[in-house]
């Protein structure tokens, strides 16, 4: 009895770890984008950016700093003094300056830097935006993915059941014409390629089944998983109503890809007003504090202090043409980024016409395809029957289920195509379709 309550326990803890994972769309897309290393790389990088972006702020702020020395060894100064009467010789006196312990206060506060500090920080302002468009279109793109492999499991499921209902419709009519050529019915012939036509069934049918193993693989390595999992879900369809033009406008202004170029074209601006910057002249208000003392102890009169307050100023007038050259090149940088802006923008839109238009064709085909497959299976009910009544030969009741099965792959592969599109449009954009997934 101890021995079976054992073994129930360990069942129920181990029913779940056999039973794999399950997943429907929503928890795939969540898992991937909490395992994913691409996605959480990015995810680092534009934390560092954002870090990047907050230090620059204390660009603006007084630097302060405390400096101590404890000298351990040194060399006085030696000062000779002239004679004080005739014929005296001159005296050399050693003179010690220093103190043992010397420690000093400095701060600095930048009063005018001619714009550098302003464009360094609108720089790193603008690269931390760019850089949060970068993770949000790694992130559409993530999604993109794990749908299409989604959508691409569920269709080479629907695929088999399609094949496993084609060769039942197929072995069945073998058995009715069996029946019939039993009884004299159907000639052997008949027979024959009845038997033929279920026999060619199942070489579909594993290729279906083949697929599907590939589909599932493909979705297991794309979420890293390791286990056996399960998908809940279908293929669904729902009307397409937004139309190009309104997408293509959403996409101008929304997408990311497109906002994250467009901060590093506004940074590769300010990095022109950064180098010009480099010409001007600075000012700034400079404080030192200073104590020192041959003793380290903190008695009364120890320590003698002294300081400065000063403004202080600087032009830079020659320095080798560097500052030309930074000048060009931060020029040139902008210009490559301008135009690569341009280019992406009609990368994007290209992208984006296509996904649309294939959309709108699988649209046209699933509609099409939908009415068709409710034909066809009337067409193979009304077979069935017309056969036992000997109103039709044995190759129309094969056409009939042939019809049927190519309607229904038709159907779900438009369906596929459309729902794979949807998803396309959306990691472009960064548009949301409504309906059920």
């Amino acid at each position: 009895m101890r021995n079976l309550l054992k073994i129930g326990i360990l069942t129920l803890v181990l029913s779940p770890l056999a039973a794999g994972l399950k997943f429907d769309l929503s928890s795939a897309v969540d898992y991937a984008l909490k395992h994913s290393p691409t996605y959480l790389q990015a995810v680092k990088s534009t934390e560092a950016a954002k870090a990047q972006a907050r230090k620059a702020s204390s660009l603006f702020l007084p630097q302060v700093k405390l400096q101590g020395q404890d000298i351990l060894r040194k060399k006085v100064f030696t000062v000779e003094i002239p004679p004080l009467f005739p014929g005296d010789r001159p005296k050399k006196v050693k003179m010690d300056f220093t103190r043992k312990y010397q420690f000093g206060l400095n701060l600095t506060q930048p009063l005018f830097t001619s714009g550098r500090l302003t464009s360094t920080y609108r720089i790193n302002q603008l690269q931390a935006k760019a850089a949060e468009m970068d993770l949000l279109q790694k992130r559409l793109d993530l999604i993109y993915q794990v749908k299409k492999a989604f959508y691409s499991v569920l269709l080479a499921r629907k695929m088999v059941e399609i094949q496993k209902e084609s060769s039942r419709l197929a072995y069945e009519h073998y058995r009715q014409v069996k029946a019939l050529y039993e009884v004299g019915s159907a000639t052997k012939f008949e027979l024959l390629q009845a038997k033929v036509n279920w026999e060619n069934t199942k070489p579909d049918l594993l290729q279906a089944e083949n697929s599907l193993r590939l589909a599932r693989l493909n979705f297991k390595n794309l979420l890293g998983l390791e286990g056996d999992f399960e998908l809940e879900g279908n293929l669904y369809y729902y009307p397409l109503e937004v139309d190009l033009k309104t997408l293509e406008k959403f996409a101008l202004s929304h997408s990311p890809a497109l906002l994250a170029i467009k901060y590093r074209t506004e940074a590769a601006a300010q990095g022109i007003n950064l180098a010009r910057s480099q010409f001007g002249p600075s000012l700034a208000l400079v404080f030192d504090y200073n104590f020192r003392s041959q003793n380290f102890n903190f008695k009364a009169n120890n320590w003698e202090d002294y300081y400065t307050l000063a403004l202080s100023f600087s032009v830079p007038l020659f320095s080798g043409f560097s500052r030309v050259e930074d000048l060009r090149a931060a020029t040139s940088q902008f210009y490559s980024a301008k135009y690569g802006e341009q280019a992406l923008r009609q990368a994007v839109l290209m992208r984006l016409q296509a996904a649309y238009r294939r959309a709108k064709q699988a649209q046209a085909s699933y509609l099409s395809a939908r009415d068709t497959v409710k034909e066809a299976k009337e067409g193979v009910r009304l077979a069935k029957v017309n056969y036992q009544q000997a109103l039709i030969t044995s190759l129309q009741v094969e056409q009939a289920r042939l019809s049927l099965k190519m309607a229904e792959m038709n159907m779900f592969n438009a369906l596929y195509q459309y729902n794979e599109a949807l998803a396309e449009i959306e990691s472009i954009t960064g548009y949301k379709f409504g309906g059920e997934k």
